[in-house]
């Protein structure tokens, strides 16, 4: 076996992170376009669009403990997580497609069981994927600070896919509003070939990943105690034992599934601002987009280095902080009516900079919380010998599913709340229906992202305290 405390070469790193363009593009698409499509576009009631994405929540809360599980405890010639890496292709490219998709004539009610199902689908295949992959990270390495590295590479390629899909999508909205008669943000057929596009893209990344990885399966860091007992153990005993014998990883759980839904909540809700608070243009979104490409290098790059300077814990609750000031200082101001005039370069600048602000804070905190996460796996190990990546990994996939889930149906409910009408367009939409949405969408993010942010605090552990359970493991090994 490889020395896992030593730094890892530039080449594991990228193989491992460019998998996670498929989970970026899924969660941009779920946390950005998904409520939006289904009410402006095929026409969904906005409660019944945010609860149809609230209720694949329950099915994740299952299935995402249970694919970790059984992949901590499998046993291939593949070892344990590339069985279900190279498995999740096919499903994860066919259901993300048939979401943008559906049959044309279909009843409020038929419609809101079609985006459940399929959307559970995805959402299902997706994590397949993830938790697996998500896994290989304390696998590859057991330092401190590399696993940082790590999870930026990881969190870099996610936002990055993410970002391409999306600049793409405003790229041909563009042109075909430039052509036509209509604004295609709001046509069917635009968002039938964005998810044709974005299958075969997930497609080749997931693969990407599973066979450069590959070679490294006889060097991952899997003890035989992990093995034996992983075997033995009752499944759900092990499984609730696993989940709750850590108290920072409960703690940094429930703090992500608050924060998570606080950053939903706002990217629900940013199509809605950007169409019909602020009026932009698709151009005005498309150069919006573009400059965000710059947000994850300079975040990605400062999150390590923060973490090894100020600590993880530190560094999350300053830039949650940070984040719940950024996304919500601009609707306050136009609320207060003191914000240059919609249609102007003042006011499309401020927009550009401070979305740019809120996804560098967000892509710090939450790459540092989940490096957190990461550090409970020696923790959890201590108490029960096992070692149990995939399970306590699915709380960061649950919990950036919440971004989406949590997020939609707080939107969709703000939305009905302040009676968003029916074929709503720019400059239709009374300036008092828009002025409801932004105040409630304000109390709601900040008491969302108070409660994480205390959450957060209650965290006990540093890097001492890492190092030291380091070190039992190596002497109760000996």
């Amino acid at each position: 076996m490889s020395d896992n405390s030593a730094a890892l070469p530039f080449s594991t790193k990228f193989l491992y992170g460019f998998g996670s363009i498929a989970y970026g593009i899924k969660d941009n698409a779920f946390a950005y376009f998904l409520l939006f499509v289904y009410v402006q576009v095929f026409g969904l009631a906005p409660n019944l669009a945010g609860l149809a994405i609230l209720v694949m929540l329950v099915f994740d809360a299952i299935s995402d403990p249970l694919i970790g599980y059984f992949s901590d405890n499998t046993h291939s010639r593949w070892g344990r997580r590339h069985p279900y890496i190279y498995g999740s292709v096919l499903p994860v490219a066919l259901s993300f497609f048939l979401i943008w998709d559906p049959p044309a004539g279909l009843s409020q009610n038929e419609l809101f069981w079609y985006l459940l199902l399929v959307g559970v689908g995805i959402r299902t295949a997706i994590t397949i994927y993830e938790i697996p992959s998500s896994a290989l990270g304390p696998e590859l390495t057991q330092d401190y600070v590399e696993r940082s590295s790590l999870l930026a590479y990881r969190n870099w390629f996610g936002w990055w896919g993410g970002l391409a899909m999306w600049n793409l999508l405003w790229i041909f909205v563009v042109v075909s509003s430039q052509n036509g008669t209509q604004d295609a943000r709001y046509l069917p057929e635009t968002w039938v070939i964005y998810g044709i596009g974005c299958s075969i893209v997930m497609a080749i990344a997931i693969m990407v990943t599973g066979v450069g990885t590959h070679r490294h399966i006889p060097d991952l860091h899997v003890p035989k105690a992990a093995t034996d007992q992983g075997q033995k153990s009752n499944f759900f005993q092990g499984l609730w034992r696993t989940l709750t014998v850590s108290k920072n990883y409960r703690i940094l759980f429930i703090a992500m599934i608050v924060c998570w839904g606080a950053s939903g909540l706002a990217t629900n809700l940013t199509l809605f601002f950007y169409s019909f608070y602020w009026e932009l243009k698709p151009i005005n979104i498309l150069t919006i987009g573009v400059s965000l490409f710059l947000a994850p290098l300079v975040s990605l790059k400062a999150a390590p280095m923060l973490a090894a300077s100020i600590g993880k814990k530190r560094t999350a609750l300053t830039f949650f902080t940070a984040a719940m000031v950024v996304e919500n200082v601009l609707l306050l101001l136009r609320v207060l009516d003191i914000l240059p005039a919609n249609g102007t370069t003042a006011l499309i600048g401020f927009v550009l900079a401070f979305h740019w602000m809120g996804v560098c804070c967000v892509i710090i905190a939450n790459v540092t919380v989940a490096s957190m996460v990461f550090d409970t796996v020696e923790e959890v190990e201590l108490v029960t010998k096992t070692r149990m990546e995939g399970t306590l990994l699915a709380a960061r996939s649950f919990a950036q599913k919440c971004m989406s889930g949590l997020g939609a149906f707080s939107a969709g409910l703000i939305l009905q709340i302040a009676a968003w009408p029916e074929d709503a367009r720019a400059g239709f939409v009374e300036q008092a229906t828009l002025n409801t949405v932004a105040t409630t969408a304000i109390v709601a993010s900040v008491m969302l992202w108070t409660t994480g942010i205390w959450l957060v605090s209650l965290v006990n552990a540093n890097q001492e305290s890492h190092n030291e359970r380091l070190r039992n493991l190596a002497t109760a090994s000996d």
